[in-house]
């Protein structure tokens, strides 16, 4: 069994893009990690924002987090080429997390007052 490793990835794109593109790029992102044996377990748009500082003339930009999971230890290295040679990301990061902790369920006491 190969060892499951934990990642969490943020991107920004450009403000000027249009939503079909914002999506074009978001599934375009999800077949890439799916075809490179990864699996998206979280993903959420936080939508544009002010950066703090202007990158390529842009002031503001649509930001993206995302996790994921995997057993190939190559998909983070391959996945900084999929966004450095995509014109529409101006800025993006991808690190290795802990894993997530699972949800316990609470347990309801049968005792009743009376």
């Amino acid at each position: 069994m190969a060892l499951i490793r934990y990642y969490e990835s943020v991107f920004v794109l450009k403000p000027t893009l249009s939503d079909e593109e914002i999506n074009s790029f978001v599934e375009d992102l999800k077949k890439f990690i799916e075809s490179n044996e990864g699996e998206i377990y979280n993903f959420e748009k936080w939508g544009r924002r002010e950066l703090a500082y202007p990158i390529q003339k842009f002031n503001s930009g649509y930001y993206f987090s995302f996790n994921f999971k995997t057993e190939n230890p190559e998909l983070p290295v391959k996945l900084e080429p999929f966004y450095r040679y995509n014109e529409n990301v101006i800025r993006f990061l991808t690190f290795k997390v802990k894993p997530p902790k699972k949800e316990e369920k609470p347990v309801e006491s049968s005792t009743s007052e009376e």
